[in-house]
């Protein structure tokens, strides 16, 4: 039986790798971005417009914390000149210019770099039965959410 006095260290343990994880998978992308020969903030970029779709560029700065319009501008330029990412009008209002992810080229040479942590996640999830899966997951999930709110309360004070 865990007592209280387990759950608190047992929480904060929980608590503390998931600041080992945010930590080892900043490092990790960093090296990843080398590999791909590019810096971690247009890997970053590539990141948010794989996970969310096209956007402005202003929404891809607010996406990764950038906030002068100029440090947008110069990585969409280099991503463009790279051939991992475009630029095309809204066909919804021809005023807007969105930023795309081009999913083939270079992006597929980068997604090979990343094809041992993708197995590697997988075996490692295949060792957790369905119930396990879904509480982890679930975790995962709310835990990503949570960075996520943080993340922008931090960007709003600092406004």
């Amino acid at each position: 039986m865990i007592t209280a006095k387990d759950r608190s260290e047992l929480i904060a343990a929980v608590s503390d790798q998931g600041r080992v994880t945010a930590m080892r998978s900043a490092l990790f992308h960093v090296v990843v971005a080398a590999r791909a020969g590019i810096n971690v903030t247009d890997f970053n970029c590539l990141a948010v417009l794989d996970k969310e779709g096209p956007m402005t560029a202003h929404e891809l700065a607010e996406h990764i914390g950038l906030t002068r319009g100029g440090a947008i501008t110069a990585a969409i330029d280099r991503l463009e000149r790279a051939g991992y990412a475009s630029r095309r009008r809204d066909a919804t209002d021809r005023r807007r210019v969105l930023v795309e992810l081009v999913r083939g080229g270079p992006y597929q040479d980068l997604l090979e770099i990343l094809v041992g942590i993708n197995h590697a996640y997988s075996d490692l999830a295949a060792g957790y039965n369905d119930e396990e899966l879904a509480v982890v997951h679930d975790f995962a999930r709310r835990a990503n959410d949570l960075i996520h709110e943080q993340t922008r309360q931090l960007r709003d004070k600092a406004r």
